[in-house]
């Protein structure tokens, strides 16, 4: 990380790396902030679609076997596939270093899952559901059927640099939870159950490392352009552009992978493809991925997947100007993703909290203004512990050990004492998290209007009451009620951070490019945010780690294919 900005730097603007952060840029290239009674403007007319010109001014041409466009962590996986094997590898990556490595890495059948298996049938089925049917499921059977041997190959390259594997597979015993042992999270040095895992995060350095000394190159602050094709439409190469604006041509001869990370940062395709994700937020994560490789391939002649979907957190605050919009910049409240109390803006309670971050958000966005407010009280650390909840919501330790316990925005232990000082402290201190000793006195600070006051008042002796003899007007599991009688009694307004696209190109099971046909377009492979079919709609939060681990092993899939490796 860039010594020159805070981890509250980072934090505040909803990104993970100082290169996030200091691309903010692309935040402030946005419209105003959206005021809350506005409704989301419809989608204008857009021309990223168009084809452009071909570029002919080319400065240098360099001839290699295979270009990756985008060091992520597809890219860089696809890329040490093929160099480890002797063949002529170049990365073009437009920002000046590696992607951030994601701490989660979802696998099925490595070797860590032994006594831990799943029920391939039962993940399959409930992939389909979350999609409404929506799915491509032979990439989910891919998946499950190589993302085992891509887990162990990527241990057995970085064990020797010193990286460790834990693997996670506890999950809590409710009736409706479902949370398959699927996810490993790679840490530099020993992993410590209870924390810190200071070397979190690390991994794609040490792939990046790795392939650079397997003889592989690396073209940072080189954006890719355009595909090259043949007369066939094959494709053959890339045209980039260089730090001193020249235009180089890379051939390549076994084929091309696209992985640039999907278009978030793209407010034009964002607004036409996916609006809502764009118009309820009120931060973002995304900032270099501007839809670059799903727009090349389109003018290559591949095929977008319909729709639009996007994964968003439900831990953007909202400030007392109920403003929402990514480019507000809104600091991140972690503990909004447990299952407390949820109110909207009249008082009502409107759901079953024990819901996943997109769900909760969702939510939020057909309510009035657009957002909830999370209620709690005193207790809420015991509460916390008795939730037990998974992935990137738990906050303590898992009962085993088995399970990742680090603050994803800064590698610390997640303690009471942390949570309260790194969370709750800056949200009481700026205003944004209200904290009362009564609770008519915190209805009096979250509804100017007396009577949403009484409608609050309601709800929580009626809610209260349920946490204690069952929920029936929602359904909340037992282990996860709580009430809120005890003061001191909390509130914060949430909605989105948005953190990426999930719908991209259609491909077939090597990760090929497929045209409106179906056909697979030669040459052209697309991978990781840019690449289609896992979920066009909705990210399956119960599947920790899959979005990276499906990256890597379809990379690893299209590498394999290109150049022929067995």
């Amino acid at each position: 990380m860039s010594s020159s900005i805070s981890r509250r730097d980072l934090f505040k603007f909803g990104g993970l790396t100082a290169a996030g952060a200091l691309g903010a840029g692309a935040l402030a290239s946005c419209s105003s902030p959206k005021a809350a009674s506005e409704k989301p403007a419809a989608a204008a007319e857009t021309d990223w679609r168009t084809k452009p010109e071909p570029i002919t001014d080319i400065a240098e041409t360099i001839d290699c076997d295979l270009v990756v466009v985008g060091a992520g962590n597809a890219g860089l996986m696809g890329a040490m596939t093929a160099q480890e094997k002797g063949f002529n590898v170049i990365v073009l990556e437009k920002g000046g270093d590696v992607a951030m490595a994601r701490e989660a890495v979802g696998a099925i059948g490595s070797r860590h899952s032994v006594g831990h298996e799943i029920d391939h049938a039962k993940l399959m089925n409930h992939a389909k559901k979350v999609q409404s049917g929506d799915v491509n499921m032979a990439l989910y059977k891919t998946w499950m059927d190589k993302s085992g041997e891509f887990m162990d190959w990527l241990e057995d390259l970085e064990a020797p640099k010193g990286m460790s594997f834990p693997f996670e597979f506890h999950a809590p015993e409710g009736e409706d939870c479902y949370y398959p042992p699927m996810c490993t999270n790679p840490v530099m040095g020993e992993y410590m159950p209870e924390g810190p895992q200071l070397g979190a995060y690390t991994h794609l350095k040490v792939m990046r490392d790795l392939f650079l000394e397997a003889g592989g190159k690396i073209e940072f602050n080189t954006p890719a352009q355009q595909l090259v094709q043949d007369s066939n439409g094959a494709v053959a190469g890339v045209i980039a552009k260089d730090n001193n604006n020249k235009y180089k041509q890379y051939n390549a001869a076994k084929g091309v992978i696209v992985c640039t990370g999907g278009y978030g940062a793209n407010k034009e395709m964002l607004q036409d493809l996916c609006p809502d994700a764009y118009n309820y937020c009120t931060s973002t994560a995304a900032t270099t991925e501007e839809g670059d490789g799903i727009r090349m391939a389109l003018w290559a002649g591949a095929h977008l997947e319909e729709g639009g979907g996007a994964m968003v957190w439900n831990r953007g605050v909202v400030t007392d100007n109920e403003e929402v919009g990514p480019e507000l910049g809104n600091p991140l409240y972690l503990p909004a993703s447990q299952p407390f109390l949820r109110v909207n803006v009249r008082g009502e309670r409107i759901m079953n909290e024990d819901s996943t971050y997109p769900e909760i958000y969702a939510m939020g966005t057909r309510q009035p203004k657009g957002f909830t407010w999370q209620v709690f009280d005193g207790t809420y650390w015991e509460d916390i512990q008795r939730f037990d909840t998974c992935g990137c919501s738990r906050l303590t330790p898992a009962p085993n050990g088995g399970a990742f316990n680090a603050d994803v925005y800064d590698l610390q232990p997640l303690t009471r004492e942390h949570l309260e000082s790194f969370w709750m402290a800056p949200r009481l201190e700026e205003g944004n998290l209200k904290k009362c000793d009564t609770l008519e006195e915190l209805a009096k600070t979250m509804f100017p209007d007396a009577d949403d006051q009484k409608t609050f008042l309601a709800t929580v002796e009626r809610y209260n009451k349920m946490m204690t003899e069952g929920d029936t007007d929602f359904g909340k599991e037992a282990f996860r009620c709580s009430t809120v009688d005890t003061a001191p009694f909390y509130a914060i307004r949430t909605s989105g951070n948005f953190l990426v696209t999930l719908h991209g190109i259609v491909t077939d099971t090597e990760s090929r490019a497929l045209d409106d046909n179906g056909d697979p377009i030669p040459g052209l492979y697309v991978c990781g945010n840019d690449q289609g079919g896992f979920y066009p709609h909705n990210y399956p939060s119960e599947f920790t780690g899959i979005n990276c681990g499906r990256s890597g092993a379809f990379a690893r899939i299209a590498a394999k294919h290109a150049c022929g490796i067995e």
